[in-house]
C-alpha cells in the first residue's frame, strides 16, 4: 500500500527587506510608491522630431458604380474566354479592390462558374491562371473584355436607363 504524504503548506512570510511603514500604506500609496521606483529607473532620452513636407489634400474618389441590372446583363451573356452559354458569371476586373473596396459594375464581365468535372473561366482569372503571364496580363485581358462587354450591352440598346453610360 502507497504511503501519502503531504507537504505542510506555511503561511505568507513577510520579507525582511520589506519595511514596516510599506506594509501599513494603502493599496493605492503602495501603487504610487512603485510608480515613482519604477518611474526613477527610467533613462531620459531626447526625442528627434523630423520635419515633414506638407500633407497632400486628399483626392476623393468617385463612388463605383452599382447596378443589380447591369450584373444580370453581363452574367446572361455567354462567357467572354471560353463562349459557354448558360453558365456566365459576372465577373469583377481584379485591379483597385481591396478590403471593403468594389470595383466599379461597369468594368465587369461575363465568365463561366465552376460545373462539376470542370473548372469555370471565373475562377481560373480570379486566381491569374486563365491565361499565361500573371496579374498584368490578366488586369489587360479584363479590361478588353470589359470594354467588350460594355459595347456589346449598349449596341443591343439594354443597357439600364438609371446606370450612367461608361465612357470607353
Amino acid at each position: 500500500m502507497m504511503r501519502r504524504t503531504h507537504m505542510k503548506r506555511t503561511g505568507f512570510k513577510s520579507h525582511p527587506h520589506v519595511h514596516a511603514s510599506y506594509q501599513e500604506m494603502s493599496r493605492e500609496e503602495r501603487r504610487a510608491a512603485s510608480a515613482a521606483r519604477t518611474m526613477a529607473q527610467c533613462t531620459p532620452r531626447a526625442s528627434t522630431v523630423v520635419a515633414c513636407a506638407p500633407v497632400a489634400a486628399p483626392v476623393m474618389k468617385e463612388a463605383p458604380a452599382q447596378s443589380e441590372a447591369y450584373r444580370r446583363l453581363v452574367a446572361a451573356l455567354p462567357c467572354a474566354h471560353c463562349g459557354v452559354q448558360g453558365l456566365s458569371q459576372h465577373a469583377h476586373l481584379n485591379l483597385g479592390k481591396g478590403m471593403a473596396m468594389k470595383t466599379d459594375d461597369r468594368t465587369g464581365f461575363p465568365l463561366c462558374c465552376t460545373r462539376p468535372g470542370e473548372e469555370g473561366c471565373h475562377v481560373l482569372f480570379d486566381q491569374y491562371r486563365l491565361v499565361p503571364g500573371g496579374a498584368d496580363a490578366h488586369h489587360e485581358l479584363g479590361k478588353t473584355y470589359g470594354a467588350q462587354t460594355r459595347a456589346q450591352i449598349r449596341n443591343s440598346g439594354q443597357w439600364p436607363k438609371r446606370l450612367p453610360v461608361w465612357a470607353d
